[in-house]
């Protein structure tokens, strides 16, 4: 039983409840798949791609990260943060992380500023045309 208003402010009962139903259609069906996951956008160099798969451990994976991190922003010359969330979808823990970053910009695929008792703001190399 619901309480309804009418033009005077004073409640009255309803009886009859309303059921809604959510009917699918075509368009919520690819609305729906389309936001479903995360995906990487922009080309990205397979020179950079080869050079981070060539380092040990979940490098690669990192800095795939990084790009959609960036790509989320939509300026390539932004300096980001890569979220917990990210990481653990990734199935990188902190401790990969700093290593792989270092390892990243050994190989002058990124440049990592470091602070302490805060994340690392990472930005990459690569000028985007």
């Amino acid at each position: 039983m619901s309480l309804f208003y009418t033009n005077k402010d004073i409640p009255y009962q309803c009886q009859d409840e309303f059921k809604a139903t959510e009917v699918e259609t075509d368009l919520t069906r690819r609305a729906k798949s389309r936001w479903e996951g995360r995906f990487l956008k922009r080309p990205i160099p397979l020179r950079d791609i080869s050079t981070a798969g060539r380092l040990p451990g979940k490098c690669l994976a990192l800095f795939l990260a990084v790009h959609h991190q960036i790509a989320l922003t939509r300026n390539p010359n932004a300096t980001i943060k890569v979220s917990p969330k990210l990481l653990a979808e990734v199935g990188i823990s902190r401790s990969t992380k700093a290593r792989c970053l270092k390892l990243l910009e050994q190989a002058g695929l990124v440049t990592v500023t470091r602070s302490r008792g805060r994340a690392s703001r990472i930005q990459l190399n690569q000028q985007w045309r």
